[in-house]
């Protein structure tokens, strides 16, 4: 229990010294730094929330409700990027991707039809989850023959 009766003047320390600024500075940045907290920042600065929202409702139209669109932001030559990353989630697509490219395809017929930002971003498409990065932005598809075939 706190002692009821009023400190004397000649108690606080604040009397003695002058205060000093108690405030630090503190910059986040390195490891420390959460870059979902970034992309939110920079979308939200940018007011990119309809943007987002209507490219996420296009990817579920088109691929299904397994789709989701994950804002990204990388630095390329010292300058900030936007990437919006359509992950359709079909797990077909990687090995069948001619049975999955007319989906792809209408997915970028209706998207020329969404009204853009005027900052600079980019989006991507990538089929089924667990593709790597490289394959997210140029799938490719390699006939190999085996010994049988070959004659």
């Amino acid at each position: 229990m706190t002692d009821p009766r009023p400190a004397k003047r000649a108690d606080h320390d604040s009397d003695a010294s002058p205060r000093t600024d108690r405030r630090h500075k503190h910059t986040v940045g390195g490891s420390a730094r959460n870059p979902r907290n970034d992309v939110q920042r920079y979308i939200t600065r940018h007011r990119l929330e309809p943007f987002h929202r209507a490219l996420w409702t296009l990817a579920v139209a088109v691929f299904g409700d397994e789709a989701t669109v994950v804002p990204h932001i990388r630095t390329v030559s010292g300058r900030k990027r936007l990437t919006f990353v359509v992950d359709a989630a079909d797990p077909s697509a990687s090995m069948d991707y001619e049975h999955f490219l007319p989906r792809e395809r209408a997915f970028w017929t209706a998207y020329a039809h969404v009204p853009k930002p005027e900052i600079p971003f980019l989006v991507a498409v990538r089929p089924a989850r667990g593709w790597c990065r490289l394959e997210a932005l140029a799938p490719m598809f390699a006939f190999m023959p085996t010994g049988d075939l070959e004659a």
